[in-house]
């Protein structure tokens, strides 16, 4: 923000103009409008008024000469970044235009706290492609800066084809915004759930996705990788294409290395481990608590944990779980342990029981449904779910949602449990997801930010 925006600088020209309202009063041109006072008093509105002006006209000169229209309509005028960027330091985007000498950009296709995401033609090969652009702001081109080096370690060396992970083909700075291009993925798995009317899919499709999101994980959790994904949830989890149910995983832009972590409030809050809540040290486990959310709500429809803050979080993962180990409570730092429990001199509990008794949280074995026919007993009779199946998944959520990270199991031990070792052979099919589908409305969904 300029410093001609505080409101200091208002309130220090307002007293010189009260001194001058008697002036006015002898003169025919308004004492605000007087050369005089333009120059002098008004000197930083003077300038603010050419600024606004000139930007206006240099952005006007600047603009590619087609004929195509903004595609950013929120804050379309420019404010800052010599005109190119709207008031929250996106890039103004107009269809067609073309960054790098190669990529035509075509329509805004999310937005999020980080900038937007763009779809785009490349001109060299035709393919269509998903251009991320930061926003211009130094604090996001910092933190682009490590997803930069940690997409560049993914990339080295590997297949990420192979890992299930999205592949950056390229990246530029463009007019003080980093850009990463990225190959053009289908929907999410939000939209997925909200194609299901939030009744979720079925375990062979759980168990699909299970496999190839630990793939991923296992991955990342490699020595020489050791990333931490640090937001896995449903909309950072896309369908390579919108007839198969192959997925990629995207969006690293909150990811570190797990020996440079930066960041002490992580993870979106529905997907987010008791360890970070509790303000306790982290390493790639957090990704597995995430993941067993994200297997649960899919067969449900519904966010397993959906606290409204996070203390409702807690108290919902205590409700369907149990209390975290004291040895965890004992660990964590006061600032945050103090806003979930309270030690009564015999041990830990929760700080406010009646809100906990409030909550209509299920445990976990009747929120899968294992002895009543799934979610809502949806599923009673259908193939593949009947109670040892139920019984399988639920011991394979349970270990994915150990409250302890030292006892929650590993992607590669994960992927050794029998919940997805079952033989394709008895199970039917998965069902490939419908032709088109809209894009989601909550916030920071659906959007291919890399």
């Amino acid at each position: 923000m300029s410093i001609f925006d505080t409101n200091k600088s208002r309130a220090e020209t307002s007293a010189p103009k009260t001194q001058m309202k008697k002036t006015s009063q002898r003169s025919s041109r308004p004492s605000t409008k007087r050369p005089v006072y333009r120059m002098s008093v008004g000197l930083i509105d003077t300038y603010k008024t050419i600024n606004k002006k000139y930007y206006a006209q240099k952005k006007t000169r600047q603009q590619p000469s087609t004929n195509g229209s903004s595609t950013s309509t929120d804050n379309w005028a420019g404010v800052y970044n010599s005109g190119y960027d709207d008031d929250e330091y996106n890039y103004i985007v107009t269809e067609n235009e073309v960054f790098a000498d190669r990529y035509v950009l075509k329509e805004r296709i999310g937005k999020g706290s980080f900038g937007q995401v763009v779809r785009a033609v490349d001109q060299e090969t035709g393919d269509e492609v998903a251009i991320k652009i930061i926003k211009s702001k130094r604090q996001f081109m910092l933190q682009a800066k490590t997803e930069l080096d940690i997409l560049t370690l993914l990339k080295e060396g590997n297949d990420l084809d192979q890992h299930n992970i999205v592949d950056m083909i390229t990246s530029f700075v463009y007019r003080n915004h980093q850009c990463f291009v990225f190959e053009k993925l289908s929907y999410n798995l939000y939209e997925l759930l909200k194609k299901s009317n939030f009744d979720g899919v079925s375990l062979n499709l759980v168990r699909k996705f299970g496999n190839e999101i630990l793939k991923t994980l296992a991955f990342l959790a490699r020595p020489e990788i050791n990333v931490i994904h640090c937001d896995l949830k449903p909309e950072n989890i896309l369908l390579r294409h919108e007839k198969k149910s192959a997925i990629k995983v995207i969006d690293f832009g909150s990811s570190c290395r797990a020996h440079q972590r930066m960041f002490s409030y992580i993870q979106s809050r529905f997907y987010r481990s008791p360890e970070v809540l509790l303000g306790l040290t982290y390493d790639t486990a957090i990704d597995v608590w995430s993941l067993g959310c994200i297997l649960v709500e899919m067969h449900t429809g519904e966010p397993a944990f959906s606290g409204a803050d996070e203390v409702e979080q807690m108290y919902r993962i205590v409700k369907s779980l149990g209390m975290p180990p004291s040895e965890m409570l004992d660990a964590s730092p006061d600032q945050h342990r103090s806003k979930f429990f309270e030690h009564d001199g015999f041990g830990w509990r929760v700080k406010d029981p009646s809100k906990l008794d409030a909550l209509r949280q299920k445990n976990l074995e009747d929120i899968l449904g294992v002895s009543t026919g799934g979610p809502g007993g949806r599923r009673q009779g259908q193939l593949g779910h009947d109670v040892s199946v139920y019984t399988k998944f639920h011991d394979l959520a349970s270990r994915l949602l150990a409250l302890d990270p030292a006892d929650r199991c590993t992607p590669e031990e994960a992927l050794d449990h029998p919940f997805l070792r079952m033989s394709h052979s008895i199970l039917p099919a998965p069902s490939p997801p419908a032709a088109s589908y809209p894009h989601p409305n909550r916030a920071d969904a659906g959007t291919q930010t890399g």
